[in-house]
């Protein structure tokens, strides 16, 4: 019976999602720029990297291991040092040559401007002689 209720309950734990970055995405008054922010404590801008395509941007952090020898002995870790990522997907495409990125007390500030639409153009026919 013990082994039953074993495997029983190893099938209703839930998965945990793998971590990953979390970020607020907001889109700026005019409607021409999304701005995304994502906490990125203790992190220094050598290590993020952010990718940028037509539609998509990939945040990633690499952080450094501290040096073991730096004398420090933890009694209690819960800040796991680790390298963590995220997709994020616009509905239209982004102008990747302006994205624009800052880090200020712990947050990363991404500024990512919308691709600027052709404006309507009249083409006229011409009338042939």
């Amino acid at each position: 019976m013990k082994q039953q209720w074993n495997w029983l309950r190893g099938t209703m734990v839930p998965a945990l999602p793998s971590p990953r970055l979390t970020a607020d995405i907001s889109e700026t008054a005019g409607g021409d720029a999304y701005v995304i922010e994502i906490p990125i404590p203790g992190l220094k801008p050598d290590e993020i990297v952010i990718e940028a395509t037509s539609d998509t941007l990939t945040v990633s952090t690499e952080p450094q291991q501290a040096e073991a020898d730096s004398g420090q002995r933890y009694i209690q870790r819960e800040q796991p040092v680790r390298a963590l990522s995220r997709l994020l997907e616009f509905p239209e495409e982004i102008d990747t040559d302006n994205v624009k990125a800052a880090q200020e007390n712990g947050m990363l500030r991404i500024r990512v401007p919308k691709a600027a639409a052709a404006p309507r153009k009249v083409i006229r026919v011409a009338q042939s002689a």
